[in-house]
């Protein structure tokens, strides 16, 4: 067959442009394109004049996610899901989930139980959706197969679609004669007049067809993001069913959104250019459009479109599960790349430590143009929503072992094997060489002693860690590598003879005030610990950070104003076995030591105060 064109040629857009494709002729054909094009253009060309467009809608949104099973969830699918679950929850609609499964050529087998479990992990909950049911079900495409056909047959009626008949061949003849010409593909309508009768007989006798959507003229909308757009085309009579039956992407679309009454889209800007398809067919159907908010594609931190070839990012799920990141922190650093807070939201540092946090401040804010990636700033989210965790009473004390105790005690058991196997194989080479000033593993953590009591003692000491209010975020993997005393006994005679524990034993035996001092405190503080020596440190209602403060003050205060800085390096000196070592609170690090091994250190350390030692 000989496709003759019956209409003027449109040649800006094609049905036969590839996905991956769709972002660069975004930055080509639009209303911004005069005086510079893509997203830059559309920054200036397109900027919403009326500021409500950025506000929360005053009733219930219903939004979606409709991932696709063609393969598993990354970040930026993940990002598009939140800020849809955060709309929703913060106008106290709807969110739901619908699969997406028409191209029935690329299905992933597992795709649809690893979405749902990693949404469930992002704490990304719905109120519908495939294995929760709904009143709009079902919530997958392949069973909604004749709610299409049903519309189709609408538009069929109506004038708004034919059935076209063009082989693969006809269309890829074409295809090559346009290009081959130097011009960009698009159908030219071969079938637009064929009589509606004819075309149904020809259908019902078998013969293989599409239903294509009669485009007329250049829809344009309002996108809440880069405000009014239209392109500079005529739309193409792209396809609504394809041969197998399915309907297209467009097609589907269109009817679930509607059908499930979905009043908001948030997706990403590659979908801003097929958006007048998809208004097209609403005005066809005489339906009332959602509301559309195209967000920024995220790119790595080079500017670079992310794939898995750009190894300057992970984008799968899988890999941020793995490192232990919670949830709430990868949600907080994701949120922002491409959405930012209103400057009267009052958040501090940008952090949300809740999800109840992100939606209460969120809003329709989004970036224009595309977001890039900065991962250094997710480990600061990290230790922040670590800290506000330990700092949650009603954060169930499983779930904290499972993120926090369990892989830091995995950590200081391999540290101490190579320890005691004096190795240096895994390039630690600093922390291994600092392990040489320490002489065994903390009674609660000995070998001895039951794993649960293990991760129960790592689990108050993080806990007390983060109870202190000057603490702004923990990062307990680094706690090993920065803070070993609180897990390992400094060795008295290594500290003596370090460098740094002999010039503080000189200074010591130079100044009788400072020496005085340290005597004090180191009395004052056996004394506490003697009197507090009766058990488990939990149940001790005198070992705790106050009455150790309170303690450490007492004494200081009798001391001259000068040597009170040596009462400090001492107490460096007792935990970590290094005077000049930075360190937590002195009144925290003896606290979670507990009574027990205070003792301990402070009268090994008592015995090499004195450089004649």
């Amino acid at each position: 067959m000989a496709l003759v064109p019956q209409r003027r040629l449109v040649l800006h857009r094609t049905d036969f442009i590839c996905r991956s494709c769709r972002a660069q002729w975004a930055r080509q054909h639009s209303t911004a394109r005069k005086g510079g094009g893509g997203l830059d253009a559309l920054r200036s060309k397109l900027q919403p004049k009326n500021k409500s467009l950025h506000e929360l809608p005053k009733t219930p949104a219903r939004t979606r996610f409709a991932p696709s099973p063609t393969g598993y969830l990354h970040v930026g699918s993940l990002r598009t899901a939140l800020y849809n679950w955060l709309l929703a929850r913060a106008t106290g609609g709807q969110f739901l989930i619908r699969v997406e499964d028409t191209d029935q050529t690329r299905i992933v087998e597992d795709a649809v139980p690893r979405l749902l479990d990693d949404l469930k992990w992002a704490q990304l909950d719905w109120d519908e959706g495939p294995d929760a049911g709904g009143p709009y079900g079902p919530y997958v495409q392949s069973k909604r197969l004749h709610l299409y056909h049903k519309h189709a047959e609408q538009l069929l009626d109506r004038g708004h679609a034919y059935r076209c008949f063009c082989t693969a061949q006809d269309l890829e003849r074409h295809k090559q004669q346009s290009l081959d010409g130097g011009n960009l593909v698009n159908y030219p309508g071969t079938c637009r007049t064929i009589p509606p009768d004819q075309a149904a007989r020809r259908a019902a006798h078998g013969e293989s067809h599409v239903v294509r959507f009669r485009s007329e003229g250049r829809p344009s909308f309002t996108d809440l993001v880069y405000g009014h757009y239209q392109k500079n085309e005529d739309e193409s009579d792209f396809i609504l069913i394809k041969t197998d039956g399915f309907p297209t992407y467009h097609f589907a679309n269109v009817v679930d959104d509607h059908l499930m009454k979905i009043t908001h889209v948030i997706r990403g800007v590659e979908w801003l250019i097929s958006t007048p398809k998809h208004v097209a067919l609403y005005n066809a159907f005489n339906w009332t459009p959602p509301a559309f908010a195209h967000a920024g594609l995220l790119c790595g931190p080079n500017g670079e479109k992310l794939s898995k070839r750009n190894r300057d990012i992970d984008i799968d799920m899988a890999a941020y599960r793995d490192k232990g990141i919670l949830p709430s922190a990868l949600n907080n650093w994701l949120a922002l790349l491409g959405w930012s807070p209103d400057k009267n939201a009052g958040v501090k540092g940008d952090v949300f430590p809740t999800m109840a946090d992100l939606a209460q401040k969120f809003s329709l804010k989004f970036t224009k143009g595309n977001a890039q990636t900065n991962p250094e700033k997710l480990p600061v989210f990290q230790r922040a929503h670590l800290t506000h965790l330990l700092r949650d009473p009603s954060a169930p004390d499983a779930r904290l072992k499972e993120l926090l105790v369990v892989p830091l005690l995995r950590n200081i058991q391999n540290l101490e094997e190579r320890r005691l196997q004096g190795s240096n194989a895994d390039g630690e080479g600093d922390l291994e060489a600092t392990m040489g000033l320490f002489s065994q593993l903390v009674p609660q953590l000995s070998p001895s002693t039951p794993r649960g009591s293990q991760e129960s003692h790592i689990l108050a000491l993080l806990k007390t860690l983060a109870s202190d209010p000057k603490e702004t975020a923990i990062d307990p993997a680094a706690l090993l590598t920065s803070h070993p005393s609180l897990f390992f006994r400094p060795d008295p005679a290594a500290a003596a003879s370090s460098p740094s524990g002999t010039r503080f034993r000189a200074s010591l035996d130079a100044n009788p005030a400072a020496a005085q001092l340290v005597a004090n405190l180191e009395a004052s503080l056996c004394t506490l610990a003697e009197g507090g020596n009766g058990g488990d440190r939990d149940s001790d209602a005198n070992w705790n950070p106050d009455a150790i403060q309170a303690c450490i003050s007492a004494v200081l205060r009798e001391a001259a104003l000068e040597v009170r800085t040596t009462g400090y390096a001492w107490l460096r000196y007792v935990l970590s076995g290094d005077p000049d070592r930075p360190a937590k609170p002195a009144k925290l690090q003896l606290a979670v030591l507990g009574p027990e091994e205070a003792l301990v250190r402070l009268r090994g350390a008592a015995s090499r105060t004195s450089a004649a030692d």
